[in-house]
């Protein structure tokens, strides 16, 4: 009798030690929604992202219009330049990233047989799964326009300068270089509206002094 007691005992001990591991309680979700509720963008135990806010009717009075969505552009034009490369047909891509635009210079294999538009299409598609919506994807394979790309990022300019010079880029990349297909329906190939591309229209563009002026001393200094 003893024995059957002992048993019994000691399969009791070994069922509390391997029991399953207990979830979480409701008590503790309670809390995770409150804090949620109040905004709450706490870390949480995997590498996602997570955060919650309740609708502020401040909101619809402005007072939110200072709020800034910063991007990580250094990272991100080593991801686009990352995936373009990986694109067939294509060896190297080069990627500028601004505020609200993507020039990409990249360069196509010899041997490629694609079609020179649907190899930029692939390649803008590479960009645009990387970058926000609001963004505009422009491309160039002209060797020639390699130069107009990096010196925006290689160069000390103002901000008008530097508004000229990406400016007039843009114009070359455009002029001559396949765009691949509208992105969607009203958006033209570089992701442009139809009122973005009026207001492009009426704007004076010319090429960009200090674009030219990298240019000339680049290739003086090769």
């Amino acid at each position: 009798m003893k024995k059957h007691a002992l048993i019994l005992l000691l399969g009791t001990s070994m069922l509390s030690a391997c029991s399953v591991p207990s979830m979480p309680t409701v008590e503790k979700d309670i809390e995770h929604s409150a804090n949620a509720d109040t905004g709450d963008t706490g870390t949480t135990e995997n590498d996602y992202g997570y955060a919650t806010h309740s609708s502020n009717p401040n909101d619809m009075e402005g007072e939110n219009d200072s709020l800034e969505f910063t991007l990580d552009r250094q990272t991100t034009a080593d991801a686009i330049s990352r995936y373009a490369a990986s694109n067939p047909g294509v060896e190297s891509a080069t990627t500028v990233v601004t505020d609200e635009e993507v020039l990409i210079f990249y360069e196509v294999a010899p041997d490629s047989k694609m079609d020179s538009n649907e190899t930029a299409d692939q390649v803008k598609r590479s960009a645009l799964s990387v970058i926000p919506r609001w963004y505009h994807v422009y491309l160039t394979d002209k060797p020639s326009l390699r130069v107009n790309v990096e010196s925006i990022a290689q160069t000390h300019l103002t901000a008008s300068e530097m508004e000229d010079a990406i400016a007039s880029t843009i114009e070359l990349m455009t002029a001559d270089s396949p765009q691949g297909y509208p992105v969607d329906e009203g958006e033209n190939a570089n992701g442009e509206t139809e009122d973005e591309m009026h207001m492009g229209k009426q704007k004076e563009i010319d090429l960009a002094p200090a674009a030219m002026d990298i240019r000339i001393e680049k290739a003086a200094d090769a």
